[in-house]
């Protein structure tokens, strides 16, 4: 039987549609600037963290983020959410015996049973998104795209409110957009999201919310982690919250995380939030990732750890269960 993965965050396809491209900001060209083009523009064989080739191995839901840079504002923001969606959608019609687009736990596991991999279209980073008429339409073409979870920032300032570089709050604009993403079934993602912006958040959410690749601050002081307090209280909303694998967000102490950095985070947040509260949120193809975790298929060693440390059940649970009940 297949280990199953239920992973909540990857910048996958834009490493793939713009790591040739120097004209959009974001860091794909430079860090995969010498790396052959044709090694890196396919979703099924690449030489990125991810690929549909090394997902098969296991039965795997993967989140993929469409990841649209603080910079890049309103219409320029769109372009960029539409260029990278067009290539998911070429890539689910070429590969699609082997990938199927889902939105629920339900529907991943249909995918496995059908010999598929599984994944959910989200954004990361909704600065597409101003006060000027034509917010919500641009909303329901996110629906209609099939995107179920969206951060409302990236780690600046956008019309919705502020990232963790910032110190502002969610506009008046933004809390509006909150509401109009619950109403249409689009999960409402805080990561990114500073310390105002988040209790901005908690203060109007009216349905739980993801913080889909995030780590505990008491284990690592980096201002993208969650404190105790805000980890409690997502877990007391029914919230969940992925593990990122970011090494500036695991170690405290710099250089390269460890098996016993990410048992540190994991012990935390299942002590403060319960052991359905935590899930993977890997930032592969985003972030620098511990070498005995690149490429994705190396969770299996990650998987076996947790089984070591904390049991079958609940390994089982941080990998897959969690996020499927969460997205049922």
């Amino acid at each position: 039987m297949k280990l199953k993965v239920f992973d909540l965050h990857c910048d996958t396809l834009d490493r793939l549609v713009l790591s040739a491209d120097p004209s959009v900001p974001g860091g794909f060209y430079e860090q995969d600037e010498g790396v052959p083009r044709d090694r890196m523009s396919r979703l099924d064989d690449n030489d990125a963290h991810i690929s549909l080739d090394r997902m098969a191995t296991f039965d795997w839901c993967q989140c993929f983020a469409i990841f649209v840079p603080d910079v890049l504002r309103g219409d320029h923001a769109w372009e960029i959410f539409k260029r990278v969606e067009a290539f998911w959608r070429s890539e689910l019609s070429r590969c699609g015996n082997r990938l199927a687009q889902v939105k629920t736990g339900t529907e991943a596991l249909q995918a496995f049973s059908g010999g598929r991999s599984a994944g959910i279209l989200t954004v990361e980073g909704c600065s597409f998104l101003e006060d000027d008429g034509a917010a919500e339409e641009r909303l329901d073409v996110l629906v209609n795209a099939g995107v179920k979870m969206a951060t409302l920032t990236w780690n600046g300032l956008n019309a919705l409110g502020g990232g963790v570089e910032t110190e502002s709050g969610l506009t008046p604009f933004g809390k509006k957009m909150v509401r109009a993403m619950e109403e249409r079934g689009i999960v409402v993602d805080a990561s990114h999201l500073n310390v105002a912006g988040l209790e901005d958040l908690l203060d109007i959410a009216e349905k739980p919310f993801a913080c889909s690749h995030s780590n505990a601050r008491a284990v690592c002081g980096h201002p993208r982690n969650l404190s105790d307090t805000h980890l409690r209280e997502l877990a007391a909303r029914g919230c969940i919250v992925g593990l990122n694998f970011y090494n500036e967000f695991l170690s405290p102490f710099g250089g390269e995380a460890t098996p016993d950095d990410v048992l540190r985070h994991v012990d935390r947040m299942l002590n403060i939030g319960g052991e359905s509260f935590v899930a993977l949120g890997s930032d592969y193809d985003g972030s620098d990732v511990p070498q005995w975790l690149d490429p994705c298929t190396k969770v299996a060693d990650l998987h076996a750890l947790l089984v070591r440390e904390f049991g079958e059940p609940i390994a089982d649970k941080i990998f897959f269960n969690s996020a499927a009940n969460f997205f049922s």
